[in-house]
């Protein structure tokens, strides 16, 4: 830990933002950066920040706190999932899919400006290694891997967003702007239109693919996987030949979906814990730098997860992570939710077990569903994947710590079990094992249904909507339903995304991109008006 924090605090001195809108004007500052080890590997860590400020917010600028643009939450708003409030003009944009001048210039345009910002901070640090490294091959060879990780997993997240219908299969749409060289500054004069959801693909999967094996194949301990090894890029993978594979019924692809998830699966070092207690840890209370427990030692997380932002790695950096759940002022769960789970599920919604005379301290699991805040919005509720609280009862109305997990075995397991049943176009007693070990794990013991067995499913598509289900109540605010709706032309049949035009699943580009190009980066089909 004490390695990594310093490198985190070394990044803090190379960046003040991950703002790279400007072209850098002293190359003497990159010969230093970049020629040895320690240096590098610090510009690495800047770069790891920017993803996830655009990902999920990541403490930027004097007040050392989080963006409220997090790409992340895309994955959940505008599905079922999520209600905006009233008073939530963002989120509700989200939901209907229309975006007002307010939205192009703030939500739209931080969110693409972050991810680009992310994307040049990654290209800076390949070109500078390559240019001015004077250290090992090896570890040099590691770091640019590790940033086209970084550059391959944002345009992954902005090509979801706003490629215009790359989920649906329309590779020949129009995706993103393609940079994989640093950014020299804005020049009207040399505007790059946007290339087609297909060669943002392919950018993708070769960042990926071509480096894995120059990326280490050691896992680290729990606390400590904030950064890519060859695992987290096959997952990554998994993740990129599902939801390209999908719509089309890609079988190819989605063979490869499956090999990868199963590399991953089979990888010594993660651990998959088989009891509902294994939420605990998978989402711990992070309490704050005031708390002398949280200062001492490292919170205990999950040997499940692959890679992840952790709230508190240096307490120079407090806080980190998404913080905007617990308070419910934007948006909320709603009922239905309770509802959506099975019941004694512990991801879902339940009436805590009062306190008695003769059980004075009764045992509450941490069902993931919650209250949350009780002074705003009251009769609403929200999840506990981001509580935000500094108490250990979480009933604190305090900005706190939280992890935010990208990648976890959940959603291998789930990954696996979906393409080899669309790949082989059957039901095996593999891919019904992989549901069953998520599906189980999340009932005490006591309360856990019956096994699926493979004659439960009428068809094919029977048993992957029982799946896409299954992916929904467990990874639920992990950034994937929105995707998962997509890619399957919207299968589970979502009310609030069911009421918008496929052509505006995604949304447009900021019309600041579309302004100063003078219209040579084109707006997408759905909003072309």
């Amino acid at each position: 830990m004490k390695r990594l924090t310093s490198i985190v605090s070394m990044a803090a001195l190379l960046i003040t933002s991950c703002n790279l809108d400007y072209a850098p004007e002293n190359t003497m500052v990159d010969q230093t950066v970049y020629k040895n080890e320690k240096t590098s590997e610090a510009a690495l860590s800047g770069a790891y920040v920017c993803l996830n400020n655009f990902l999920s917010g990541a403490p930027t600028g004097s007040n050392n706190y989080p963006s409220t643009y997090y790409a992340f939450q895309f994955g959940d708003t505008g599905t079922d999932n999520i209600k905006a409030q009233s008073s939530s003009s963002d989120y509700l944009a989200i939901e209907t899919s229309e975006y007002t001048t307010d939205q192009h210039e703030g939500l739209l345009y931080k969110i693409y400006i972050n991810g680009y910002n992310a994307i040049d901070y990654a290209n800076n640090v390949i070109a500078g290694i390559n240019e001015y490294g004077e250290f090992d091959t090896e570890k040099k060879n590691q770091f640019i891997a590790e940033a086209k990780f970084i550059r391959a997993y944002t345009y992954l997240q902005l090509l979801a967003i706003f490629g215009d219908q790359a989920l649906q299969g329309n590779d020949n749409g129009l995706g993103l702007v393609l940079r994989i060289t640093p950014y020299e500054g804005y020049n009207p004069d040399d505007v790059v239109s946007r290339s087609t959801n297909a060669e943002i693909w392919n950018q993708i999967i070769s960042d990926l693919k071509d480096n894995i094996s120059y990326l280490s194949e050691s896992v680290p301990d729990a606390a400590l996987r904030v950064r890519a090894n060859q695992a987290v890029s096959k997952a990554l993978l998994s993740r990129v030949y599902l939801y390209k594979g999908t719509y089309n019924n890609n079988t190819n692809e989605l063979a490869l979906a499956a090999q990868y998830a199963n590399e991953v699966l089979n990888t010594s070092g993660y651990t998959f814990t088989n009891d509902n207690t294994a939420y605990e840890t998978l989402f711990p209370l992070n309490l704050s730098e005031d708390d002398a427990a949280s200062s001492s030692e490292p919170t205990t997380r999950s040997g499940e997860i692959l890679f992840f932002e952790a709230s508190r790695l240096d307490v120079d950096w407090y806080p980190s992570g998404i913080y905007n759940y617990y308070e419910k002022r934007a948006f909320y769960v709603p009922e239905s939710m309770k509802t959506y789970y099975n019941e004694n599920d512990v991801r879902g919604y339940h009436t805590p077990i009062p306190a008695t005379d003769e059980n004075p301290d009764p045992y509450n699991p941490i069902y993931l569903l919650f209250q949350g805040s009780e002074s705003n919005y009251a009769s609403n509720i929200t999840s506990k994947k981001y509580s935000n609280s500094t108490s250990s009862s979480y009933s604190s109305n305090t900005r706190g710590n939280n992890d935010v997990i990208y990648i976890r075995l959940a959603e291998m397991k789930l990954t696996r079990a979906e393409a080899l049943a669309r790949t082989n176009n059957t039901v095996s007693a593999e891919a019904v094992q992989l549901l069953n070990d998520v599906h189980q794990r999340a009932f005490a013991e006591i309360h856990r249904p019956p096994l699926y067995q493979t004659n439960d499913f009428a068809s094919v598509e029977d048993f992957i909507k029982v799946v896409l289900k299954e992916r929904n109540r467990e990874l639920a605010y992990e950034n994937h339903q929105r995707w998962d709706l997509i890619r399957t032309n919207n299968l589970l049949g979502d009310k609030t995304l069911g009421a918008v035009a496929k052509n505006r699943w995604n949304a447009p580009i900021p019309a600041h991109e579309v302004r100063i190009s003078g219209g040579l980066i084109q707006q997408n089909s759905g909003y072309a008006e």
